[in-house]
This record gives structure tokens, sequence and C-alpha cells, in this order.
């Protein structure tokens, strides 16, 4: 094998951790919703996640025309076009101010059961992306 140096500012591209998300949040009556493309599981009971958030102050409910679906136990709406739902609760913020990083605790988890197959969106860093393929299904002990 022909091993040659990888430059580290695109480390990030073979490492994706998941798919590209939106995140909507609630401040005081204003809502609004954002992409998300790095976010990962830090415990299973409670599930806990870590993401990285940041904003840019446009309405994307409005200009992309998603509709907000009143959520069960968070001020932050639901997404009605997406076919999962997660309400969180912000559990730490001690990252916050050095990495931008949250921990969060998801209260409540929807899902649309008639999609059968999602095909979700990865990205793979400096605006590539890619979608999901054909499932693999191996024995777990974690079910």
């Amino acid at each position: 094998m022909a091993r040659r140096t990888f430059p580290l500012s695109k480390v990030c591209g073979l490492l994706e951790p998941g798919p590209v998300v939106l995140v909507t949040t609630a401040d005081n009556g204003r809502r609004n919703v954002m992409t998300l493309s790095w976010q990962t599981m830090l415990d299973f009971e409670p599930p806990l996640l870590a993401c990285v958030v940041s904003d840019r102050g446009i309405d994307k409910f409005a200009q992309f025309g998603l509709t907000p679906v009143a959520a069960s136990k968070v001020s932050a709406p639901l997404i009605a076009e997406c076919y999962a739902n997660l309400e969180c609760r912000v559990t730490d913020t001690r990252m916050v101010r050095r990495y931008n990083l949250f921990v969060l605790q998801v209260l409540q988890a929807w899902m649309d059961r008639t999609v059968k197959d999602p095909r979700t969106l990865h990205h793979r860093g400096y605006g590539a992306f890619m979608v999901a393929g054909g499932n693999i299904e191996l024995r777990s002990k974690m079910r």
C-alpha cells in the first residue's frame, strides 16, 4: 500500500459521525432551525448527545417553508417534514465557550413509521455530501 500524508484540515471527512440533521430552537418566542452535521451519542440510558451549534440569525422555518409542530416536552418545535424528531434538553454547557459544544438529553423521540428506508444525507467536509446506501444487518448484543 502506498501511504501518503493526509491534510489535517480534511480529517473531518474521514470521521464523519452521522447524518445531517435539523436542530430547532426557541428563545423568548423566537423559533429557528439550523442544519447540523456534527453530533454524536455520548450515552444510551438516558440518551445523551453532543453537538456543536452556531446560528446565523435567519428564520429558516419561513425561508425554507418548514412546518413547525408543537413538541410535548420542550418549547422548541418539531418539524413536520422530518421522518424523526428528538425533543432534547440542554444538560451541560461547560464546553460552549471554548468549543460551542452542547450536551443534550433526549426527553422524547418521534418517528414516522411509514418511512421504511430513510435516505439520510451525510456531510463529508468542504461541501462534499453522500446519501446513505443499502442496509447491512449484523448480530448485535445491544438489542
